[in-house]
């Protein structure tokens, strides 16, 4: 993400036991409606080119190529914003990639995914490759840290493709705790990768592969996946209503009404988060202690070797 929103304002903040796993808050319809109004501003300020192959049908080409895009960047935004509602959440912005080490990449060759849950390497060593998550979010209460990476839909990636990203993820969290140490983030004792599926098509949690809808669970948010849900329905509406226009424009058709714009309902609602200033987690202590890496717990029965 090229923009990290820390903190809901006050008002946002809303009693988690008060609101039912499907519930999304009153305070948060207009973050979201917003998200998808700046969404669509990045799309339109783009600007299409002639195309021999589509001719005609170049803009119409142009809007489903973009829409695909960022429709990926708003998913990631919207659980950016999301995460600020919980006070305990904290969004990481982290300074660069994460290196993929030389030994993590053996660890993960000779041994199961179990047996290196204790083992935490050193980041500065030379690294060829290396990973930059979607979103890092610590968890201060729990003393974990998500690495993410958020897709718009699993469908259209070969399993080998998956089962090489999970690779990558899972060799970056053995430096990770290390590269977070150093940030000023102390007393972290689990990291977890996931996969977001944004389609929230598949569920693999044993693999490592979470629906939209169970990032509730993650968060400990009960209304988190409502709300990602919430947001995606509101994105596929207005893409939809940019393509019928587009789509009379090129027929030619000028009169034809067109039903209100879901933003044009809600412009008066602002982006009310601000930025809260940096706070360092627990300082105290001079060693880093040992870190659990793995898949998210909880959400169904974890295959220990991390096999795909």
């Amino acid at each position: 993400m090229s923009h990290v929103h820390r903190a809901a304002t006050r008002s946002a903040s809303v009693s988690h036991a008060a609101l039912g796993p499907s519930s999304v808050p009153p305070e948060l319809e207009p973050i979201l409606v917003g998200l998808v109004k700046q969404s669509f501003e990045n799309i339109c300020s783009g600007a299409a080119r002639e195309d021999e192959v589509f001719g005609d049908y170049a803009d119409l080409n142009f809007l489903v190529r973009a829409v695909t895009f960022h429709e990926g960047k708003l998913l990631e935004a919207g659980l950016e914003r999301i995460a600020a509602l919980n006070p305990d959440l904290r969004v990481v912005r982290l300074a660069e990639p994460l290196p993929i080490v030389p030994a993590a990449l053996e660890l993960l060759e000779r041994n199961d995914w179990a047996t290196l849950e204790a083992i935490a390497l050193p980041s500065e060593v030379f690294a060829k490759t290396s990973y930059m998550p979607d979103l890092v979010i610590v968890d201060r209460v729990a003393r974990r840290a998500h690495i993410l990476d958020v897709k718009r839909s699993l469908a259209s990636y070969p399993e080998n493709k998956i089962k090489n990203l999970r690779r990558k993820m899972m060799a970056s969290a053995l430096a990770a705790g290390d590269v977070l140490y150093k940030q000023g983030l102390r007393g972290i004792e689990e990291i977890d990768v996931a996969i977001i599926d944004g389609s929230s098509e598949q569920s693999e949690p044993q693999r490592g592969i979470f629906a939209l809808h169970e990032v509730g669970d993650l968060f400990r948010l009960s209304y988190a996946g409502a709300a990602m849900l919430k947001l995606r329905q509101l994105f596929a509406h207005r893409v939809r209503e940019e393509m019928r226009e587009l789509c009379l424009r090129m027929a030619g058709v000028a009169d034809t009404p067109t039903p209100p714009r879901l933003t044009e309902l809600m412009d008066e609602a602002e982006d009310k988060a601000e930025a809260d200033d940096p706070q360092d987690h627990d300082a105290s202590g001079t060693t880093m202690p040992r870190i659990r890496v793995g898949f998210p717990r909880g959400l169904g029965a974890i295959d220990p070797a991390g096999r795909a």
